[in-house]
């Protein structure tokens, strides 16, 4: 019953953490000039990122309105993992998590820090810190992390024409 409540708090700190991020986010946007030359303008993105996160929040309000926990399912998406679960989930997982990706964002505010290699990287701990522990997964996560890092870089550099440092 404790761990219950324990988990419900985490749950509903976890909207509020999203949500604030969404209102700094909207604010942020909405002081940006707008620009002569792009119709659409350098607030146009960030706001509706905080749209997203706003709405996503809400469903995630709404299904703890409904008596369901959130990052729990009755069946697995992933076909050939069953019922039980090798790495249990806990709020300090999705702390960590949050934190990651904190640390990620942040991480682009240096200068010398490269987005392939940040990306990599990100996604590797993430990976690692969302499963067990075991050096045949982690071969896999880190061969998909710099598979994906290179395939993000691509996509922004070729397909969006975006130099990303």
């Amino acid at each position: 019953m404790q761990q219950d409540r324990i988990g419900r708090i985490a749950e509903i700190a976890y909207i509020a953490v999203i949500l604030g991020v969404a209102a700094a986010v909207w604010r942020e946007a909405s002081t940006l000039p707008p620009a002569p030359y792009d119709p659409l303008g350098p607030k146009f993105f960030p706001t509706w990122v905080s749209y997203g996160l706003a709405a996503l929040a809400a469903a995630m309000l709404a299904r703890l309105a409904l008596g369901r926990k959130l990052g729990r399912a009755a069946q697995s998406m992933v076909v050939g993992i069953g019922g039980a679960a090798s790495h249990a989930p806990s709020p300090w997982t999705a702390a960590l998590t949050l934190l990651l990706g904190c640390a990620y964002a942040a991480a682009f505010g240096f200068r010398g820090i490269p987005f392939l290699p940040a990306t990599a990287v990100y996604l590797f701990l993430a990976g690692a810190l969302l499963g067990p522990l075991e050096r045949r997964r982690l071969v896999v996560v880190a061969a998909f992390a710099v598979a994906m890092a290179a395939a993000l870089d691509f996509l922004f550099r070729a397909v969006f024409k975006l130099d990303l440092v």
